[in-house]
């Protein structure tokens, strides 16, 4: 296991070096014509603009829905000793949705990004207003790509033959968020890494001592 453990933080570590220019990147030259060209192309057609003009935000829900389910799931089964996999995913999102939902609040405070919405309204806002919390100043991380990647990220890990499909599931995550113009190309990538980084942390805090769920 520590020869796995460590070779997932080589892994993680190479990532986060990889991604750090390539987030200046974005935010120097990518994140605002990728901005444009959707606001200039997908939203000239009238029913995509009908269609995602304001979609509800169930983040919070789906974080409350899925820890709860999870607490009942995981305490009705541990109380009559199933220790299977699906009661250690569970064990798992108990801690892990509410604390990729924590995060994602906490990141948005500190980097205070506008968001892409009012960018286009307001382009002179475009940037990071750090620890300022400013009304939708909150783009940066993407939240949703924190949460719904972390939670993807659990359950493959139990469930090593669902990994294409977290993966895809991701991916086409992504894409709307920067289709829709809620987020810049570098919120979401960055919230999907962190996703796995946070992900990692919580599994090894809870499993590393009994040796389960390796990485």
């Amino acid at each position: 296991m520590t020869d796995v453990s460590d070779r997932t933080s080589r892994n993680l570590a190479l990532s986060g070096a990889l991604l750090v220019p390539f987030t200046v990147l974005c935010v120097w030259y990518l994140d605002v014509p990728l901005a444009t060209f959707v606001t200039d192309y997908l939203y000239a057609n009238r029913h995509w603009r009908l269609v995602t003009s304001d979609l509800p935000d169930l983040l919070l829900a789906v974080v409350i829905v899925a820890t709860a389910g999870s607490f009942f799931f995981y305490l009705l089964r541990s109380e009559k000793g199933i220790l299977d996999r699906a009661t250690l995913l569970a064990k798992e999102v108990l801690w892990l949705a509410p604390a990729s939902y924590l995060a994602k609040a906490l990141l948005k405070v500190a980097f205070g990004r506008s968001n892409t919405r009012y960018w286009l309204t307001n382009p002179g806002a475009y940037g990071f207003h750090w620890f300022q919390m400013k009304e939708h100043c909150e783009g940066f991380p993407s939240g949703h790509m924190l949460v719904i990647v972390a939670l993807l990220a659990a359950v493959w890990r139990f469930y090593p033959e669902a990994r294409t499909l977290g993966i895809l599931v991701s991916i086409l995550l992504g894409v709307a968020l920067i289709a829709t113009n809620y987020h810049f190309l570098s919120d979401v990538a960055v919230g999907g890494y962190l996703a796995i980084v946070l992900e990692v942390m919580i599994a090894r805090l809870l499993f590393c001592r009994r040796g389960t769920a390796a990485d």
